[in-house]
């Protein structure tokens, strides 16, 4: 967990993780360059488990620093102003030992805040999410603070958050999914997840969806890439698409849509690699 100027709420989320019915865990917390009385409050809890780190206030830096202290079988991620379900570890940790192809265990969402109904729950797919990358380039379907991730996955393939504006947690997944991950939702609420004006996603809107844009032009041309053996007409086309674009006759979003139905509606060959 990185705590950035969180006063507000760093304490309600760091009693969910200490309260949970799986206890067997280390928990890290690095301060990122806190001005307020985060780092007081961080200091407050008197519990062995917990292992502080401080750093200048470099966001991605701290989320590198925090994955590399990890030293578990799994690595949980958890965001300073969020809830943890109180069974969220102990049911994420044993879907991961149950299922050792799984690499990945996210869940449901509850959020909640101003103007927000009491019960609301996100619901996205569940079951083991079939082509990741296909349904990242329609958007980011994964919450970073139900996540529970393979270590020696991300340490075999040198995985570090990377500096994508307000969008690097979307990046990270893209990059799992590229490196094979296998990614399972499990259809239960284990985290709240707290919505308030002053979140990273609703005072950077507009800087996100620029990298998000980006992303999602990466995601296409890595299948691009994948299939250019077998069917170069893909490059062609992109290229195509993008005089088009220079002429305002279409976005970036457009292409990008076009390719989401391309890639859907020939997943079994463009995306298995199969051509028969």
């Amino acid at each position: 967990m990185s705590a950035y100027n969180v006063e507000k709420y760093v304490s309600e989320a760091i009693e969910s993780v200490l309260k949970q019915s799986f206890s067997d865990f280390e928990f890290i917390i690095v301060n990122d360059g806190s001005t307020d009385d985060s780092l007081s409050i961080i200091h407050s809890f008197k519990d062995k488990r917990i292992k502080l780190i401080e750093n200048k206030h470099d966001f991605i830096e701290s989320l590198n620093l925090g994955m590399k202290a990890a030293t578990g079988k799994y690595i949980a991620r958890m965001d300073a102003d969020d809830i943890m379900h109180v069974d969220r570890l102990r049911i994420e940790q044993a879907i991961l030992e149950e299922n050792p192809d799984i690499t990945v265990c996210t869940s449901w969402i509850s959020p909640f805040g101003e103007n927000i109904p009491k019960g609301t729950v996100n619901r996205t797919i569940s079951g083991i999410v079939k082509s990741p990358l296909l349904h990242l380039l329609r958007n980011n379907l994964f919450f970073n603070s139900t996540s529970m991730m393979r270590s020696y996955f991300i340490k075999k393939n040198a995985l570090k958050y990377e500096y994508y504006d307000f969008a690097e947690d979307y990046k990270w997944w893209m990059e799992m999914a590229k490196a094979g991950a296998v990614f399972y939702i499990e259809p239960q609420l284990l985290l709240y997840y707290r919505i308030s004006e002053s979140q990273v996603t609703n005072r950077f809107k507009n800087k996100m969806r620029e990298t998000s844009i980006r992303i999602k032009k990466e995601i296409v041309n890595f299948l691009i890439t994948l299939n250019s053996n077998r069917f170069d007409e893909l490059s062609e086309i992109s290229q195509a698409l993008y005089k088009l674009k220079e002429s305002n006759l279409l976005s970036e979003e457009d292409i990008m849509v076009f390719f989401h139905m391309l890639f859907i509606k020939n997943e079994y060959f463009l995306i298995t690699g199969i051509n028969d």
